[in-house]
């Protein structure tokens, strides 16, 4: 005979899945604002004069955009 899972293993189960999910999503997401981070430092480093918060956002924007 085989064993049937019960109900609460599986709703252990959608939840764990569920929260490997938003882990994975949020590395991601991570590693994007990393990435931005990076290059608003490479171009501030370059010039100067350039607003570091302004070449983040523009380079964050790129990163979320880019897969579109």
């Amino acid at each position: 005979m085989s064993e049937e899972p019960t109900n609460d293993r599986k709703h252990d189960f959608r939840q764990n899945t569920s929260r490997v999910a938003n882990n994975s999503e949020n590395r991601v997401d991570e590693g994007d604002k990393m990435k931005a981070g990076i290059k608003a430092m490479t171009k501030k480093i370059k010039d100067p004069d350039k607003d570091l918060q302004a070449e983040y956002i523009k380079e964050k924007f790129k990163e979320d955009t880019k897969d579109y």
